[in-house]
């Protein structure tokens, strides 16, 4: 039975009960069960001294301690005979591929100060993660700035990635190490006879070691170990000879293995994969849940210019905002899999986060906006607040309350210098007579680290602005060029995008949207690529050139990708190599993925991929893979840039790069062998389809950047990103006048 058959083998039986908070169900069900599954533990463990129960999640412990105060002493009680075990935690299991570095230490400093604040655990030094969807290349260096040196994971399981052991250091790029555990076979087994479960774990085993876990409890919804299985794993303590079973903890197996670290083998890098279609499904709550961790950074950066005295009633909202955050990259949540009132309740949620972070950075503004360091002359201003501890530099659009009067204003600096500025078309259509349209701004600014700069509006009868400049680009006989960059539209969309700075050795890339099948379900089980047949690529009618501005030109497409409606913005500003674009995209075409595709006439030669925590290469290999929005890719004819500030999944093989944009699966479908019979034109009419509709149907606005040469650098990539994610707040008020002033009669 053991493979090391002179080492003695302790089998470490670790009683657990994974629960998720919400997935088949919503989360008032998953708050119920966390109070049924440890009262039952509780029980158990109240009439027997021997089992032992592993337990994390800060939020499960929150429900108990709010809802049932005896329960929560009761537990607390176990923790303190030793037999209870603390371990992760951190507020939820998050996904640990799609959040930021910032939210996923979030999640964990929340858990750790709940911890200690509520149980008077000081320290939980692994960290667990067992059902999260893979796991991100720089996650070892997270767990240890959190303050922990083990984690335990599951998947991807042994069928879906090798590893050399099941025990093992596992490292980041920059050297940040971990002890990893993969549990073996399943973190869940409810039955009564573990006997071919421990034979898996026996089998697994990491050699030389003489330890192993064994990981069993009735699982998913809850549930924890059933007295049949503890009486069973009594009856077999002498499992086999040389193998004991034994009741313990993720911490005291950890304990036992720790003199073996130097011996043990070393894997660098990200752990994948498992569930390729989680990074892209119900995209709307991905990029929900994105906008509210910006928010929540800008105000976390915008609280430390604060005096201390005055930060905490700010401080007390914020910790409620990445609570909110947090338990909603919970992986089945952030991952798309949830039925879709579980899906709903978190976009309502993660919403009201965003709202609320955003209410709190008006607040700080208005209170406490950082100190200025260059502020226009007195009356009618123009604020603009670097919100980021970095430098920003790019356009600001902004529009400008006049009282339904003419725009006949100049900007200007503190030294009374002119500030260039464009004037776009407002967010609001009025066509009343008498009324003019609200002015938009688009003014260029380049920002200090948390810089807060002033402009002046000042009156301008000759009303001398920037748009009677030559225009930054040109559109003509379907060819949109800057001078640097030249886009040549076709009928089947972006047809050709060149760096023609570069002469005769341009980079070139042909671009257009391809609707693939995809038949898979929700979590793409059993796929690590989408290779389906394409349904339908998009077709646009004649570019219109709809901005002619001297800082930016825009032309506009509109057509479809199938049934789907699609429009396309596409921009240029004077002399850079980068080309922006908007698709909005009207989504009716069921188990479908949408892929921006980028095919290049040379070969890649290397791709490297933005993921949390820094830049990795990935091999060219097709797969798909999840990414923090932006990638780099060298090629034979230069170098390409991708920002993709709105996508999470991309595959790049030697000749083509395709990001997903959108991926429409049904809700919580489960079938990993393909049991759904059905078709994209029978979807909605079969049994199993009717009444219901797919994960990404609706309107959505997908922003991507296309950049060559310089401008593709990975500084200038995140530059870029920096531009899309965190744009600069502006506002405008009046110092020693009033608006009114502007409304009164002219003197005569």
């Amino acid at each position: 039975m053991n493979s090391d058959s002179d080492i003695p083998l302790v089998v470490h039986m670790i009683a657990n009960a994974h629960l998720d908070p919400a997935w088949l169900w919503t989360w008032q069900r998953g708050s119920d069960e966390a109070l049924a599954t440890c009262r039952a533990v509780c029980d158990i463990m109240d009439e027997d001294p021997e089992p032992t129960f592993t337990r994390g999640d800060a939020w499960a412990y929150e429900q108990i301690r709010v809802r049932d105060p005896e329960l929560f002493g009761r537990i607390l009680g176990h923790v303190k005979s030793g037999r209870w075990e603390v371990t992760g935690g951190w507020w939820v299991q998050p996904d640990v591929n799609l959040p930021s570095e910032e939210a996923i230490l979030r999640s964990a400093a929340l858990g750790k100060r709940w911890f200690r604040r509520w149980m008077g655990v000081k320290q939980i030094p692994v960290a667990y993660n067992v059902d999260s969807f893979g796991h991100g290349a720089y996650l070892p260096r997270f767990i240890r700035k959190s303050g922990q040196k083990y984690y335990v994971m599951m998947r991807p399981q042994e069928f879906e990635k090798t590893l050399p052991s099941s025990l093992f250091r596992w490292q980041s790029p920059d050297g940040f190490e971990v002890l990893t555990f993969r549990i073996i076979g399943g973190y869940c087994h409810g039955g009564a006879d573990l006997a071919r479960h421990v034979e898996n774990a026996v089998a697994g085993a990491p050699r030389g070691v003489g330890h192993v876990m064994c990981f069993y409890g009735v699982g998913n919804h809850g549930g924890g170990p059933t007295r049949a299985a503890i009486a069973w794993i009594k009856n077999h303590r002498n499992f086999a000879p040389g193998v004991e079973l034994r009741f313990s903890t993720v911490l005291a197996f950890f304990r036992a293995v720790e003199k073996h670290r130097r011996r043990l083998p070393i894997v660098v890098g990200e752990l994948q994969m498992h569930a390729v279609g989680c990074y892209s499904v119900c995209a709307e709550l991905k990029r929900g849940i994105c906008r509210a961790e910006l928010a929540a950074t800008e105000c976390e950066n915008l609280l430390s210019t604060v005096p201390p005295a005055s930060r905490r009633p700010y401080a007390s909202v914020l910790d409620g905002i990445w609570e909110k955050i947090c338990f909603n990259q919970f992986h089945d949540i952030m991952g798309g899999t949830c039925i879709p009132d579980a899906t709903e309740a978190a976009i309502r949620e993660v919403s009201s986060a965003e709202t609320d972070a955003e209410k709190t950075i008006h607040l700080l503004l208005r209170r406490h906006p950082p100190k200025c360091v260059s502020a226009g002359p007195e009356g009618h201003r123009l604020h603009f607040v670097n919100v980021i501890d970095r430098p920003w530099k790019g356009l600001v659009e902004c529009e400008v309350w006049m009282d339904w009067r003419p725009w006949r204003h100049r900007l200007v600096d503190a030294a009374g210098t002119l500030v260039p500025y464009q004037i776009e078309p407002p967010a609001s259509l009025v066509m009343e007579p008498g009324l003019t349209q609200i002015p938009r701004l688009l003014v260029p600014m380049s920002l200090g680290a948390m810089e807060h700069r002033i402009l002046g509006i000042v009156p301008d009868d000759a009303n001398a602005d920037a748009a009677k400049l030559q225009a930054a680009a040109t559109l003509d006989k379907g060819c949109f060029s800057n001078g640097a960059v030249a886009v040549r539209f076709g009928r089947p969309g972006l047809m050709e995008v060149a760096d023609v700075s570069a002469g005769a050795a341009a980079s070139r890339a042909e671009i257009d949207f391809a609707c693939l099948d995809d038949n898979s379900d929700t979590w793409s089980h059993g796929l690590s690529r989408y290779d389906g047949p394409a349904r339908a690529g998009a077709c646009f009618s004649d570019p219109i050139l709809i901005e002619a501005g001297s800082l930016r030109s825009t032309v506009a497409l509109n057509g479809t990708l199938g049934r789907s409606r699609i429009s396309v913005l596409a921009s240029l500003e004077p002399g850079r190599r980068i080309l922006w674009f908007t698709a909005k995209i009207l989504s009716v075409e069921p188990l479908s993925i949408v892929k921006l595709r980028i095919r290049l006439p040379g070969s890649i030669w290397s791709a490297r991929h933005l993921v949390a925590g820094g830049w990795i290469e990935r091999p060219l290999d097709g797969l798909e893979y999840p990414i923090h929005h932006a990638l780099r890719a060298e090629t034979t004819s230069g170098t390409i840039g991708l920002i993709l500030p709105d996508s999470f999944a991309v595959d790049v093989s030697q000749r083509e790069i395709r990001p997903t944009l959108l991926r429409n699966s049904i809700h919580a479908y489960h079938s990993s062998n393909r049991l759904l019979q059905t078709t994209p034109a029978s979807f909605g009419s079969t049994p199993e389809t009717a009444g219901r509709f797919g994960t990404d149907d609706g309107p959505h606005r997908i922003r991507m950047a296309v950049a060559f040469g310089n401008d593709a650098t990975e500084e200038g990539l995140l530059s870029e990103l920096d531009r899309f994610h965190h744009p600069p707040r502006v506002w405008d008020d009046f110092l020693k006048i009033s608006r009114l002033a502007r409304c009164e009669p002219a003197a005569e």
